[in-house]
Parts: structure tokens; C-alpha cells; sequence
């Protein structure tokens, strides 16, 4: 959702009127630059987002509009000036403080708007911010970041107030004033599929009870435990009838193995979306409502890297919403991220080819001559809404094609 910005009275901060999204960039008109002051007035403008909105095909030539101020600096001493001003703005090219410079960003606009849009309130703290994060083992994570990167899988918890207001009200809300005022030079939401998700306290802890309901349908132990008093015990993996006669191994594995299968798979270390993700396929089939399977799916891209940095990272996180993603059993199962696997991979030393490739620029880019330097920022800036050249590649091309990796699960999970 876009939407659009009031001015509140201290002149720095965007509220959002709500109003139907549209994808469309605002194009920058008349772009004069005679020098770096210049192009460095044009490249602040492109913190808003509006100005790169790439959430819609067809107009990326607006987009090309936007960037062309940085076609207009020819001399050695104008691109000098603003390679210097963007790396000493960006921390470019150091990884680990871009990197923290992007957490600092994110976080830092999330409690000027909670505080903001608190302060128009005559109630509780509907938009407090309970929880925020991303995934772990993304590049911001790793401290392998460009500028402009986005924060996959970025989440944020609010506390909400359904007596003030509906919560899609303070979610849509939060998610406008985050459009309006998060800096996209820095972290950016014009990558493909990856704006934070928003949920408040009360959405998470619905969405849970339904899920949980439908989990435990699929991993009841009621008829392993009905089976056991019927028949005798369990003793390793043979089935005791009541006289401690063996009945065999069949019954067993049928029951025992129903219910502990998908956690084993989420303890393991497979990375394929399809095979990894077989609990998030079982759920799938059995909602009947293809609006409700969308939603679930999407609930398991956020909650599990709630869960994930819940488990890292625990301090002050003693509130009953945590106790209920902890004791959950849908969140304990669903695997559509992956998150373990990945973590596991990177400790054993995986790293993106991309990212190894950062670290080497990050040692060559000094000795790079001056225009390849400027040509290589160029990209970067450009990076914000995936419209850079493919003379850098390297950088910036995953591995692997995510989204067709990806293709077999959704499709299951629609």
C-alpha cells in the first residue's frame, strides 16, 4: 500500500492519508547539474521512495529519468567530489559498516514513526513497536551489504489497540509512514517482494490459534497415546502388546514417524524449498480457501524469522506473545525459509559468490582507477530499485535464480 504524506508540524516527519497503491514513480523534473553540488542535491531526493518506485513493470524510464543526473558529471573533479561524498555518506565500500549502518537506519526511522503516530493518540501505544528484525542469514546479517540493499524477509511487531482503531487501520498506517520516511540510499523498498511485513500483537497471536488448530490435526499424538493404552507400550521402535508380546515395527513407524517427521526436517539441513517445506504442503491441502492458504503461507515467511531471531536473540522478549511463538506448534513445524539449514550451511562456510566478491572489492576499490570508481557508484545508487548495469555483476547476481527455486513450493502452498 502507498500512501499519501501529511506534514505534521516539526517539518521532518511523513504521516500517511492511505490511499490505493499504484507503483507508479514520481518523476524528478527539470534536472539541472553543472557540477557535484548539484548531482549531490538530486541524489538526496532519491531517499524517498516515490522517486523509485519499482512495485509496477513499465516505467522504469522514469526511473532512468531520476538517475540521469549521474550522467551529467563529466569531469575527474566532480566524480572525485562525489565518490567522496557517497562513500563518506554510505560507508561505501566497507561492508561491515554499511551493514550497520543499514540496521541503524531501519530501526532508528521505526521508533521516529512509532513515536510520531503515538503522539497523535489519545490511548494506549497502538503503534509501538514490539519486535523488528530480518532474517538472519541475509547480507545485512552476514555484514556483507551494499547500500540500497533491502532487508529480506524484514518484519515489525506493533502493539495495536483494537478499541482505538482496527488493526489493519494502525498496520496500514505504519506501513505508509515506513514508505514515506525510510531512507532508500541506505535500506531500500523498492527490491522485489521484500517490504517488511507488518502484523500487530493481537494479528499474531489470531493468526497462531488458527494455525496451531489445523497443526495439530496433522501432528495429533492422541492416536499414538490411544494405541499405547490400548496395546501395551512403546519400547524403542517395537510395539508391546499387552502381555509384552512384540506386535512389530509397521504400526510404529505409521505413528510415531506422523509426528515427529517435519520437526526432523527442520532440523536438518535441507535447503530445497519443495522437500524442506513438506509440513507447509500437508497444511495447505487442508485449508479449503485459497485466500486462507495465501495467508498462511505468508504468516510462514514472517513468524519464522520471528522464531529465528527469538531464539538468538531473547533478551526482554518475556511477553506473552513470545511464550505463544515459542510454545507453538505450527511455528515449531513450518519450514518455507529454511533459516536453520541456511545457518548451519554458512557455519560450515558457505558464502554467496556475490558476497565473496564484496569482500575483494572491498581491498581493490581504492586502487580501481577514478572512473570505474564512479561507474561502479553509479550502480550502486541505482541498486536501490534493481536498475544497475551488468558491467558489475558479480556483485550484485545471486547464485542461483531464488525466485525459480522457489517456483514449486508457491505453487503447492496456493
Amino acid at each position: 500500500m502507498k500512501c499519501q504524506p501529511l506534514k505534521l508540524s516539526n517539518g521532518n516527519f511523513s504521516s500517511p492519508k492511505c490511499k490505493s497503491f499504484k507503483g507508479i514513480p514520481e518523476r524528478i523534473s527539470s534536472i539541472n547539474v553543472h557540477d557535484w553540488h548539484d548531482a549531490i542535491k538530486y541524489w538526496e531526493m532519491l531517499k524517498q521512495a516515490k522517486y523509485l518506485d519499482a512495485h509496477s513493470y513499465g516505467y522504469k524510464h522514469i526511473r532512468e529519468n531520476n538517475y540521469s543526473f549521474l550522467d551529467k558529471l563529466s569531469s575527474y573533479t566532480d566524480k572525485s567530489a562525489f565518490i567522496s561524498k557517497f562513500c563518506e555518506f554510505t560507508k561505501f565500500p566497507k561492508l561491515s559498516e554499511i551493514s550497520s549502518k543499514i540496521d541503524e537506519v531501519f530501526h532508528s526511522c521505526l521508533s521516529k514513526i512509532s513515536y510520531q503516530l503515538n503522539s497523535q493518540t489519545y490511548s494506549r501505544s497502538p503503534y509501538r513497536v514490539v519486535d523488528a528484525g530480518y532474517d538472519p542469514t541475509c547480507s545485512v546479517s552476514l555484514k556483507k551489504a551494499f547500500p540500497g540493499s533491502d532487508l529480506d524477509k524484514g518484519y515489525v511487531i506493533l502493539e495495536g489497540n483494537h478499541a482505538y482503531k482496527s488493526d489493519t487501520q494502525v498496520v496500514n498506517e505504519f506501513k505508509g509512514a515506513l514508505w514515506d520516511n525510510l531512507d532508500q540510499r541506505i535500506v531500500s523498498l523498492n527490491h522485489p517482494d521484500t517490504t517488511p511485513e507488518v502484523y500487530t500483537e493481537k494479528q499474531v497471536n489470531d493468526k497462531l490459534d488458527e494455525l496451531d488448530n489445523i497443526t495439530q490435526k496433522i501432528t495429533d499424538r492422541s492416536t499414538q497415546s490411544g494405541l499405547i493404552a490400548a496395546t501395551g507400550a512403546i519400547v524403542g521402535d517395537i510395539l508391546l502388546g499387552p502381555l509384552g508380546v512384540p506386535l512389530g515395527m509397521l504400526m510404529t513407524t505409521r505413528f510415531l514417524g506422523d509426528t515427529e517427521k517435519y520437526e526432523k526436517i527442520k532440523d536438518s539441513n535441507e535447503t530445497n524449498p519443495y522437500t524442506a517445506a513438506e509440513f507447509n504442503r500437508e497444511l495447505a491441502s487442508r485449508i479449503p480457501s485459497s485466500k486462507d492458504r495465501e495467508s498462511a503461507k505468508n504468516f510462514a515467511f514472517f513468524i519464522e524469522t520471528v522464531e529465528s531471531n527469538l531464539n538468538e536473540y531473547n533478551y526482554n522478549k518475556n511477553s506473552s506473545l513470545f511464550d505463544n511463538i515459542r510454545r507453538s506448534p505450527f511455528v515449531r513445524n513450518s519450514n518455507v525459509t529454511q533459516i536453520g539449514a541456511w545457518k548451519r550451511k554458512i557455519n560450515n562456510g558457505y558464502l554467496k559468490s556475490k558476497l565473496r566478491n564484496r569482500e575483494q572489492l572491498e581491498r581493490d576499490f581504492n586502487y580501481m582507477t577514478n572512473e570505474d570508481r564512479y561507474e561502479l557508484i553509479k550502480d550502486v545508487v541505482k541498486y536501490s530499485s534493481n536498475d544497475q548495469s551488468t558491467r558489475f555483476s558479480k556483485y550484485f547476481v545471486n547464485d542461483d535464480d531464488i525466485k525459480g527455486r522457489y517456483d514449486s513450493l508457491l505453487g503447492a502452498l496456493k
